[in-house]
């Protein structure tokens, strides 16, 4: 069988994250995915890294073949007139088009989505700003995830009470919102198939970010208490629940031992320091917090976290590591279920990248190949899909549009 999206025709206009990401999981279901870009305006996050091998380089960054595996690149100007018909032929070829720019740039450049559907009806055409096109600030409003995770609430939540907020790691919101963006055009397209007509999707990622924040939003509807920052993992409502040190440096171990049957799996493996009758009822964990934190850390750490960890869960106990990076390279579970995928690039030579995210019973992986060079399908591009003549394309060339 073919896979989900095979035959599904993708405009990637995105930069950075969010729109490129969502572009990269219709491309993991069998989607055929072009990339728009210019050598003079390149995606931002080609100079971001981390780099193969150290060096640096527009075909060298690993997040850049991550999260734009599989696509082809097309490398226009698409400002001058000559560049915008040639775009205007790729809506025309596509059924998704997905663009990342602030709010209203695209407008300025004539593709509007009120222009593009009178070219393409079935237009399916996805927006990714911070807050969205609309309401009192999404217009003139520009950003990153970095500043949509302060918008959603998420960077003040993070951190130690008496020092500044942490925010979670690198651009939140533009990890969290591709995917309410694919679940949203897989609606699109089944709607289109019952009305054969295109829609516009506006999405901001910073209203994303909220949704997984929804319980400290409510703390404060339904008591008017804004929570702070406590500088614990867990949850006050559960005891014990949080991450205690292990041996090495800056090594952790995550427990959650509130609900009683995993208390008194707990109980058998630390021993003594947790029998005090006190701590035996939620209520009584609560209250001695501190008491029962203490006396596991004093079992954790001097252990090594997965001797720790294999000790728990052999018992039943909800526990894991807290994951670093060589943890998660070496992941036994994530190497069995073939999450990470070989590359072959002529600029970086063999890396490793992530593969398709989920599992389909009847259909095979699509292959996961590295990322674009810029430009690498133009001219390929510009005859198949656009219909254009070599003459054509020489001529583009010789005009600068072809960059």
């Amino acid at each position: 069988m073919s896979a989900p999206l095979s035959g599904l025709k993708v405009l990637d206009m995105g930069w950075l994250m969010v729109g490129p990401m969502s572009a990269r999981y219709l491309t993991d279901l069998g989607a055929h995915t072009i990339k728009l870009e210019s050598r003079k305006r390149r995606d931002p996050l080609r100079a971001l890294g981390p780099f193969k091998d150290g060096k640096q380089g527009a075909e060298r960054s690993l997040s850049y073949h991550m999260i734009n595996a599989g696509k082809r690149s097309v490398a226009l100007n698409i400002r001058k007139k000559a560049g915008r018909d040639v775009v205007l032929k790729l809506v025309e070829w596509a059924d998704v088009l997905v663009e990342s720019f602030s709010p209203g740039v695209i407008d300025e450049m004539g593709y509007s989505y009120e222009y593009l559907k009178s070219l393409n009806p079935r237009l399916i055409m996805v927006s990714t700003g911070i807050l969205g096109r609309t309401g009192l600030f999404g217009r003139g409003t520009s950003g990153t995830g970095i500043t949509g995770s302060a918008y959603a609430g998420a960077t003040g939540l993070m951190g130690w009470p008496d020092r500044k907020p942490t925010g979670p790691h690198g651009p939140w919101t533009d990890s969290v919102a591709p995917r309410f963006v694919v679940s949203s055009i897989l609606a699109a397209l089944h709607r289109r198939k019952l009305t054969n007509s295109g829609c516009y999707i506006d999405v901001a990622q910073a209203e994303c970010g909220l949704q997984f924040l929804l319980p400290a939003f409510l703390e404060f509807a339904a008591n008017g208490i804004d929570p702070v920052r406590v500088g614990r993992a867990g949850s006050k409502l559960r005891s014990p629940s949080g991450a205690f040190r292990c041996q090495g440096d800056d090594r952790w171990i995550a427990i959650d031992a509130s609900d009683q049957h995993d208390w008194i799996s707990l109980k058998r493996v630390v021993g003594e320091a947790l029998s005090d009758p006190a701590f035996d009822t939620i209520v009584g964990r609560l209250r001695q917090r501190e008491a029962i934190e203490a006396a596991l850390n004093a079992w954790t750490t001097p252990q090594e976290a997965t001797r720790a960890e294999d000790v728990l869960q052999s018992a039943g106990v909800p526990a894991h590591v807290v994951s670093q990076a060589q943890d998660l390279v070496v992941d036994a579970d994530l190497r069995h279920h073939n999450h990470y995928r070989k590359i072959s690039d002529p600029e970086i030579g063999q890396a490793e990248t992530t593969g398709p995210q989920f599992r389909l019973s009847l259909t095979p992986h699509v292959e996961t190949r590295p990322a674009p060079r810029i430009g690498d399908a133009t001219n390929e591009i510009l005859k198949d899909v656009c219909g254009l003549s070599d003459q054509a394309i020489a001529l583009l060339e010789g005009a600068g549009i072809v960059e």
